[in-house]
């Protein structure tokens, strides 16, 4: 099934109404609004300047459809995700809608677990999708930036009291930095759960369309199963 998605507001022009009179294209700060009167539905953030200002109410603000949601079968079960539209903003109301579809279903089909596939960095919708969770497993790659949103993703799930655990993706790309993760994780008493080697087998399984457990039966998958194995006794454990 296909929902439309609608967040925030954006500025809808009627040229009947409107007057010319410049005062919108003079105080929009994000030149939303061209010399033809014509609104930039990119540019516009809906931040009503122009309704208020409007001397002839010739702009209203109207919800902004920015994408569509979905519930669709895969040979794994159901999946509740989206797509936006060009240019949207992801945010914490998607991922909350997202994850209330799957609470949902996951009732009527008495499944006793809900995986959430999270964004990086540490915005609203990675705190939309880490609130109430058992657990969160940070995916992270020996880079500078992967060690620094390790760090901050782990403030993250102390502040909301939610236990973490790590993976290390491409593990063997910098073992310098692979060290200094598994420095960290020991020091803030971090799971390591696994460690992922780089392979060109995930992009074979790709090309298939297949997971990269579906597609090989080697060193990767038995790394990823092990690890799986390791994340359902944390959520025995949390949930005894």
């Amino acid at each position: 099934t296909t929902t439309d998605f609608y967040s925030g507001k954006e500025a809808v022009l009627n040229a009947e109404k409107c007057i010319q009179c410049g005062k919108c294209i003079e105080l929009c700060r994000f030149n939303a609004i061209s010399k033809d009167y014509e609104i930039n539905r990119i540019n516009c953030e809906g931040c009503g300047v122009c309704t208020y200002f409007c001397p002839n109410g010739a702009i209203e603000l109207n919800k902004k459809l920015s994408g569509e949601w979905y519930i669709s079968n895969t040979r794994f079960g159901k999946m509740v995700h989206a797509k936006l539209g060009i240019a949207e903003e992801n945010s914490g109301k998607l991922v909350t809608t997202i994850r209330n579809q799957a609470r949902l279903i996951a009732n009527q089909n008495k499944n006793e677990l809900i995986i959430v596939d999270g964004s990086p960095g540490i915005g609203c919708p990675v705190i939309a999708s880490i609130s109430g969770a058992n657990l969160v497993l940070i995916v992270t790659e020996p880079t500078l930036s992967g060690l620094h949103d390790l760090e901050r993703v782990y403030q993250l799930t102390r502040h909301f009291k939610v236990k973490a655990s790590v993976c290390v993706n491409k593990y063997d790309l910098n073992p310098d930095l692979s060290g200094k993760i598994k420095e960290f994780c020991q020091e803030k008493n971090l799971n390591l759960l696994g460690e992922i080697p780089y392979s060109k087998e995930f992009t074979k399984a790709q090309i298939e369309r297949l997971t990269i457990i579906e597609h090989s039966k080697g060193l990767i998958s038995n790394k990823i199963n092990d690890m799986w194995e390791r994340i359902k006794l944390l959520l025995e454990g949390e949930n005894s």
